[in-house]
């Protein structure tokens, strides 16, 4: 046992020996920005791993993940990283357009391939939306959406991610008005139905939300909200003939006050694409205020969690799922929403939903990636001239499950508690490190298969 202990004792005493003579290590002297014609130092020193005066014994490593850190900020279209032979850091960016007032086409359906199906033009809304990015130079956004057509929408967004002096503290306002001629109603055949008056307006939202933020260390994040929701549909969509349980208990106007709290640690590569990593994901919600009284406090609780692989070679491999609990047995149809809305659905169900209170969810993914170059494309544009291009074959699995308490609403809807998986193979496109189009041919539980197109990363 002695004879053990001395040798371990002999064996660290040596590695620290070892590390203080690695001829590798350095003392950060300087760190110096360039091409920062309008982002402040501060945004940029905030994301890297390693600061003035620190020594360093794996450049490599830290030169990459600070890089990688500056992306994720979707400030800066290229960042390289360099020292010098007086260990002075040398970091130039390239920074984005910042102002983008984006003519809108959006689809009202679910994901484009429900909306494929009757290429409709009345279910497209179409407007103008002012992008407003990098304000001050503080990684500041303001986003202003002006939209008609299928949905008439104001929406104010603006998001400051530190406002006291340690740059730890952020918060961000949002705040919305919205009206449709139309509405989901139900859901049959597992299938959302739609119920439309071309006279008037049968629902009416409005919405306010404040968010405080925390990041004390770069790949945590806690988040701190509250809002107000109001709901109001005509007398019509609460009829027999339509869907008398759409609000709470049957009401006309619903009102809704809420907090909520939420923790995520993030240490993925890129967050528009990740390659490698790991992510997590922790929220809960409540209680609702309804009608001016206290009437109970749903608990709202979701986890997501995703694990990255780069298991060499240009082949890589994802793992993610999702675990949704809601309190309430009995939830009006406007919160029943589980998979087959947002990113959290089942490939292979894209023209499908179900609905319930609780869900579990899992997705599997590998692929090999064909091609990740630059490409001189746009010569000439400032800050664009280089477009980085990445093609991806894939091939997933993912299976779900939601748990349904309303009889309801399962009568003529075969998918809620029972088991549901599909799986596939295609092609994914990512260009400036964050925009994917994913082009998929899925295969369901139900042997039904076709072709989907995704623009977000599946996993």
């Amino acid at each position: 046992m002695k004879k053990c202990l001395i040798l371990s004792i002999l064996f660290l005493t040596l590695k620290l020996v070892a590390l203080d003579n690695d001829s590798t290590a350095f003392t950060i002297r300087k760190i110096e920005i360039q091409g920062n014609k309008k982002t402040k130092a501060f945004i940029i020193l905030r994301e890297l791993s390693f600061k003035v005066n620190d020594t360093i014994h794996n450049w490599n490593f830290h030169k990459e993940q600070s890089r990688k850190q500056l992306i994720n900020l979707f400030l800066f279209n290229e960042i390289v990283i360099d020292k010098n032979e007086q260990n002075e850091v040398v970091i130039h960016v390239t920074e984005r357009w910042y102002i983008w007032p984006v003519p809108v086409v959006q689809i009202a359906d679910r994901n484009l391939n429900q909306w494929l199906l009757s290429r409709d033009p009345a279910r497209l809304i179409y407007g103008v939306q002012m992008q407003w990015y990098n304000i001050r130079g503080r990684n500041e956004t303001m986003i202003l959406d002006f939209k008609t057509g299928y949905t008439q929408l104001f929406n104010l967004s603006y998001r400051m991610p530190y406002f006291n002096k340690k740059s730890t503290w952020g918060l961000q306002l949002t705040t919305t008005i919205s009206a449709n001629r139309e509405l989901w109603y139900k859901t049959e055949n597992n299938k959302v139905q739609f119920f439309r008056d071309n006279s008037l307006f049968l629902i009416n939202r409005k919405g306010v939300e404040l968010i405080f933020t925390h990041r004390k260390k770069i790949f945590n994040y806690h988040q701190i909200y509250g809002g107000f929701r109001q709901t109001i549909v005509k007398d019509t969509v609460n009829s027999s003939s339509v869907n008398k349980e759409y609000l709470f208990q049957g009401k006309s106007h619903q009102d809704e006050v809420y907090i909520g709290y939420s923790y995520t640690r993030d240490k993925r590569d890129m967050k528009g694409y990740p390659t490698k990593g790991h992510y997590l994901k922790a929220s809960i919600e409540g209680p609702y205020f309804l009608f001016k009284k206290l009437l109970s406090f749903p608990c709202n609780i979701k986890f997501n969690a995703a694990k990255y692989f780069d298991i060499g070679h240009n082949w890589f491999a994802s793992l993610g799922g999702t675990l949704r609990y809601f309190e309430i047995n009995n939830l009006p149809y406007n919160r029943t929403q589980a998979l087959g809305y947002g990113r959290d659905f089942i490939r292979g169900y894209e023209l499908y939903v179900i609905d319930g209170n609780h869900f579990a969810l899992c997705k599997s993914e590998l692929k090999y990636r064909l091609i990740n170059k630059k490409y001189k494309l746009f010569k000439g544009v400032p800050n664009y001239e280089e477009l980085p291009l990445a093609l991806y074959a894939t091939s997933y699995c993912d299976a779900g499950y939601v748990w349904n308490y309303n009889a309801k609403t399962t009568i003529n809807n075969s998918m809620p508690n029972s088991y549901q998986y599909g799986a596939g193979a295609g092609l994914n496109l990512v260009l400036f490190y964050d925009y994917c189009v994913r082009t998929e041919y899925s295969f369901n539980k139900y042997g039904q298969h076709r072709m989907f197109v995704q623009f977000v990363a599946s996993i």
